[in-house]
């Protein structure tokens, strides 16, 4: 109505505020003021980022880059699922990335890679499979016109080369190292029952000849 105020409810970020009309300039330019508000909740949000990758570093055994321009959300959403329970993917900026990288002790070289487009697989104690599902993104989208490709890595403080990656996805995951180990302890057992059989044999033949007259008991000694 003409001559009267009216009062509008602006939601940002799931904060309600009442703002005058006053607040924005007639062209509808926002005043100093509601900028220095609207910087303040982005950099709330970088924080909050920033906090998420400092959990994920913390926790990961090695981290991976990779290029996901083209990539369908459908197929990033595959990926999600093919990876094993203890890794997890995450698209975050590369400022940020860097900036949580730099947070966390171990993780500076990792500023090496975050260039570009980029998506972050976190990898745990499964390498091995947490490979597999990224090995088949990649052959999915190799005849694309926006491949899928590896950017770098980083583990153990170290900045990896794509060389230095496929080594690291042939390493055994936790469980078969501690299938191999226990492959091993089963076999100790059954060599050593296999020795002490055989102890009492070759006692037994030498007590044999003794007993006939074969060979002197010092001589059997010296050649036991």
């Amino acid at each position: 109505m003409k001559g009267v105020a009216v009062r509008s409810k602006v939601v940002v970020k799931g904060v309600a505020a009442q703002a005058r009309p006053s607040a924005l300039h007639a062209r509808g330019r926002p005043r100093r003021g509601d900028l220095q508000v609207s910087c303040a909740l982005t950099k709330e949000k970088k924080q909050e980022v920033v906090s998420k990758l400092k959990s994920e570093l913390e926790t990961s055994t090695a981290v991976v880059g990779f290029t996901f321009k083209g990539v369908t959300v459908p197929d990033l959403e595959k990926l999600r699922g093919d990876m094993p329970d203890d890794a997890s993917l995450v698209i975050a900026k590369n400022t940020l990335m860097k900036r949580a990288a730099n947070e966390v002790e171990g993780w500076s070289e990792m500023s090496q890679f975050c260039t570009g487009s980029n998506a972050f697989l976190f990898l745990r104690e499964d390498l091995k499979g947490g490979f597999k599902g990224l090995r088949d993104l990649q052959d999915s989208y190799k005849k694309s016109d926006n491949p899928v490709d590896l950017n770098g890595g980083c583990c153990d403080g170290e900045y990896l080369t794509l060389e230095d990656i496929k080594v690291l996805e042939k390493l055994p995951s936790k469980l078969e190292l501690i299938a191999k180990i226990a492959s091993c302890i089963n076999q100790v057992p059954t060599r050593l029952a296999v020795g002490v059989k055989q102890v009492p044999t070759k006692l037994a033949t030498g007590v044999k000849k003794i007993s006939e007259g074969d060979v002197e008991p010092a001589e059997q000694a010296a050649s036991a």
